[in-house]
């Protein structure tokens, strides 16, 4: 039953940040973008495919890591930059698909070492 509820909050999830990174920007979503630091201002990035790395760990087949939740948050932290392509009010950026990236294989492995250490309270 908890595994269920967690499905549908990562295709919630999902759904959330597809229409967050394809809607025409306000302007105020990236005031901080000015911050001269690359590690601040791409840490967006990195929270929410943390998030939906740990949420696709966490309902992932428990004895396989390359469960298809696993595979399929990969893409779309894949897929979404890419979208910033075509779209003429985005703009694609290499960083900001490495700290897709990145954040959500911290997030798989995160959990998956959680998983491993603390066994049955997590799963």
């Amino acid at each position: 039953m908890l595994r269920n509820i967690f499905k549908v909050l990562y295709l919630t999830y999902i759904l959330v940040i597809l229409i967050m990174y394809i809607k025409v920007p306000d302007g105020n979503w990236d005031s901080y973008k000015d911050i001269g630091n690359i590690f601040i201002r791409n840490l967006d990035h990195f929270i929410l495919f943390f998030i939906l790395g740990a949420l696709a760990m966490f309902i992932s087949n428990r004895s396989n890591i390359f469960d298809n939740y696993v595979i399929s948050a990969l893409i779309i932290g894949i897929y979404i930059e890419f979208i910033h392509l075509f779209l003429p009010y985005r703009g694609f950026e290499i960083i900001d698909l490495l700290f897709n990236i990145t954040g959500c294989i911290f997030g798989l492995i995160s959990l998956y070492y959680l998983r491993k250490k603390y066994g049955k309270i997590i799963n």
